[in-house]
């Protein structure tokens, strides 16, 4: 990279005027393409980057998602968090206060306060099942045992009460 940089650096000096802007990842994938297209002719690779022509905007494809909104362990945290709200249960009520003390809302989002002082985030459960399919046999590929990999999602940044079990279960 520093030798790109020092090249970089060599033209923009045989230029009167330049303006060098930030594009986001999100609006550079075809910038992308077409760089890795011009490096690959260079090289005498001869690529193809295949383009692909929608028929009809993506817009009015027809996409229906269900949303569950059954009740998980963060609701009444949440509750608490939020509007100082507690259960009826007289011992639910005393937990709720008792361990809301261990967690924060960021944004909307539940977190609870890492040992080291860092922020772990709580997923909804859906979304724990996703983490560890990924961290198991997707992208990270690892499948490793239970205990290891419930670690190794507390390391990623994630929490959850049953995360141990969890893992259990999936491995």
């Amino acid at each position: 990279m520093t030798a790109y940089l020092q090249h970089t650096h060599h033209l923009l000096a045989t230029f009167d005027t330049y303006l060098v802007s930030h594009v986001p990842r999100s609006e550079n994938s075809h910038a992308d393409a077409l760089a890795r297209l011009a490096s690959s002719l260079e090289q005498g690779i001869g690529r193809n980057i295949h383009v692909e022509f929608l028929d009809q905007p993506s817009t009015q494809a027809l996409l229906i998602c269900t949303i569950d909104h059954s009740p998980t362990w963060m609701d009444p945290i949440i509750q608490f968090l939020q509007n100082q709200t507690l259960p009826a249960d007289s011992a639910k009520a005393r937990r709720v206060c008792y361990c809301s003390a261990r967690y924060l809302i960021i944004n909307g989002t539940l977190y609870k306060r890492g040992f080291n002082l860092t922020y772990l985030h709580c997923p909804p459960p859906k979304e724990g099942e996703y983490v560890l399919r990924e961290i198991h046999e997707g992208i990270c590929c690892n499948h490793s045992s239970a205990r290891s990999l419930a670690h190794k999602a507390i390391r990623q940044g994630y929490f959850w009460p049953s995360l141990h079990t969890n893992a259990q279960a999936f491995t």
